[in-house]
């Protein structure tokens, strides 16, 4: 090999050394680079919070109960009271059923209400209607109590209510509403029909709760758990029936929000090990990349040491000519 030619393979190979470097620096950058991504990723995973499955005991508590002699009364609140001057260390929430009479309105779609003449109303669907009579104490009692019930409405205070009865049952309603019902329909060819919808009353027994809220002294034994109870104004003492109680409608919402939670939390690890899975790919290859990058390395090292000598020799043979 000529000097000219040795010399410039030497400076190819160097050129080629100096570009290998400078890729084997970028790929450590990258790989440096898909470090601090991977940290990120790890740091992901320790800030996911592991969803914790609802326990029954949370949902789960104490109730009292007992039987004053006409109602079965449950308890549903237990205050302390500190340093009542009458003595009582509680106020109690406590609540039973009952039926109450009660007055109902309802209103009628397309009630189908005929007027005769006089514009007197003569039926409401299929039901004869006639005038209210207050002289019979049946009806004069489901007046009074829907009346009292709804004291701002028309069947308050109008001067003309008549009744019907529609499947046992007996309903109410003003001349007024039921005059605008029959006057409503839209074609006059069929006047009982897409009539307005008419205000009814009657008056039930409805299944009400029934709840007070009292100060009451309450016997607890050796471990905090009620015995007795005697509430204010009254000397009666009674016994307290006392059964564990779980929320189940609010457990099974825990459950459900449980349930959820978990799915996001399998999710997001599913997530985070997938990107784990691409940044170890990529570092795989990058890596793999530099181990050519450092065995191409050594060769141009080894074949420039070669050249360098081819170069030397043929200088030290070039001077001694000149000698």
């Amino acid at each position: 090999m000529g000097m000219a030619a040795s010399q410039a393979r030497y400076l190819g190979l160097t050129a080629r050394k100096t570009n290998v470097e400078y890729e084997g620096q970028q790929v450590n950058q990258a790989r440096t680079a898909l470090a601090n991504q991977s940290a990120n990723t790890f740091n992901e995973l320790l800030a996911l919070e592991v969803p914790t499955a609802p326990s029954t005991q949370d949902y789960t508590t104490l109730q009292y109960s007992y039987n004053d002699g006409f109602n079965s009364e449950t308890i549903t609140d237990m205050s302390e009271l500190i340093n009542d001057p009458d003595g009582y260390n509680y106020l109690i929430t406590h609540y039973h059923y009952s039926d109450v009479y009660t007055g109902v309105q309802t209103l009628k779609n397309n009630p189908q209400v005929v007027l005769d003449d006089n514009g007197i109303p003569t039926y409401v669907g299929n039901c004869a209607v006639s005038a209210y009579d207050a002289t019979d104490s049946t009806l004069k009692a489901a007046y009074e109590q829907i009346c009292k019930d709804f004291p701002d409405e028309k069947i308050a205070t109008s001067e003309s209510i008549y009744t019907w009865k529609y499947q046992g049952k007996t309903y109410f309603g003003t001349i007024e509403d039921l005059t605008a019902s029959a006057n409503s329909a839209v074609d006059s060819t069929k006047p009982t029909e897409n009539q307005v919808k008419l205000p009814t009353y009657t008056a039930e027994s409805l299944k009400t709760k029934i709840e007070q809220t009292q100060k009451a002294f309450v016997d607890l034994d050796n471990s905090g758990r009620a015995q007795s109870i005697r509430y204010e104004d009254s000397s009666a003492t009674y016994s307290l029936n006392t059964e564990t109680i779980t929320d189940e409608a609010a457990y099974n919402d825990a459950m459900n929000q449980y349930n959820y939670d978990m799915q996001v939390y399998e999710k997001a690890i599913a997530d985070i090990n997938a990107k784990t899975e691409r940044i170890q790919q990529q570092d795989r290859t990058l890596e793999l990349r530099l181990r050519q990058l450092d065995t191409e390395q050594d060769a141009l090292q080894t074949e420039m040491e070669a050249v360098k000598k081819v170069i030397e020799k043929n200088v030290e043979s070039t001077f001694k000519t000149f000698e």
